[in-house]
């Protein structure tokens, strides 16, 4: 369990699910399975911790991390929807970067527990307030599967009469023990480099992390693979629904820059993000459903 967080019990939920809060009256969802460790934050529908039995946490959650209303928590698995980075033009002006659900309140739906596991149902429903930022009505539901893997499925319901466009991001933050030790291949070879100017880039499939990386990659054909000598691991990223894969390490200036990240905080995360990121974004249609998904063994 994440050692530098204390909860209160408000409600036992299931065998191994409770609804706790810390002391300033933030709400979690913790599960304390004989498979499974993880904490799922109500604020954003947010995955901030999960870490199966005997083995090492697989999400990474900044130690600085701010828990109030108004922002992102920094680490675990920010929902970036229904635009990501700024909001269209058309939109308006002063729209919060990467949408509104990952600083709204989500709600509470199945859950379901088994030896093997927990699924569990976070739901987020347009509302006034939501409509005044983006003018459709909607159904978002973030289903977790929970075991020995993690996998993460947003699924957007188009709950109008017309068909909306959305861009999105699983923004995950995976926990490494050092980038020294750390290789990701099963990238796509072109990607547009954030870092310059957002120009389209041609690399290799293999990646080593030593400096800040900020970039966009087309959708892989294959898994991408994460591994990690010194926890001699390998983490199998299968993303679903998606047109792209970003990259992000903010490195040493970024982390020193952020007030919720420690000055080190670089050295132990790594976002590999399923991500909708073309312009053109992912229609849904009125009635319909899509679903982006990421699933880490």
């Amino acid at each position: 369990m994440i050692s530098h967080l204390s909860f209160n019990t408000l409600k036992l939920l299931s065998p191994s699910v409770s609804l706790k809060a810390n002391n300033e009256g933030f709400e979690f969802l913790v599960i304390e399975h004989k498979q499974l460790n993880a904490v799922f934050s109500l604020h954003g529908g947010h995955l901030i911790h999960f870490q199966p039995t005997q083995q090492q946490p697989i999400i990474w959650l900044s130690k600085t991390a701010i828990f109030d209303d108004k922002k992102a928590i920094r680490g675990g698995v920010p929902i970036c929807w229904p635009w990501f980075g700024a909001a269209s033009p058309e939109l308006g002006e002063g729209l919060p970067s990467h949408g509104f659900a990952r600083t709204s309140k989500w709600s509470i739906g199945q859950i379901t527990e088994s030896d093997l596991g927990i699924e569990l149902e976070l739901k987020l429903y347009s509302s006034k307030e939501t409509l005044k930022l983006w003018p459709y009505p909607f159904e978002l539901t973030l289903k977790a599967t929970l075991n020995k893997h993690l996998k993460l499925e947003l699924i957007t319901e188009n709950k109008g009469d017309t068909p909306f466009t959305y861009r999105s991001a699983l923004h995950t933050y995976l926990n490494i023990s050092t980038p020294d030790a750390i290789t990701v291949s099963g990238l796509n070879e072109q990607f547009y480099n954030s870092l310059n100017k957002g120009q389209l880039e041609t690399g290799g499939q293999t990646l080593l992390i030593d400096q800040a990386i900020d970039s966009i990659y087309k959708k892989s054909n294959c898994d991408i693979l994460l591994e990690d000598k010194q926890l001699q691991r390998t983490l199998t990223i299968t993303n679903k629904g998606n047109d792209s894969e970003v990259l992000w390490s903010p490195w040493i200036a970024g982390a020193k820059a952020f007030a919720d990240m420690p000055d080190d905080g670089y050295q132990t995360m790594l976002c590999i993000e399923s991500t909708i990121t073309e312009k053109t974004g992912q229609a849904v249609q009125a009635g319909k459903k899509h679903t982006l998904s990421t699933l880490i063994k």
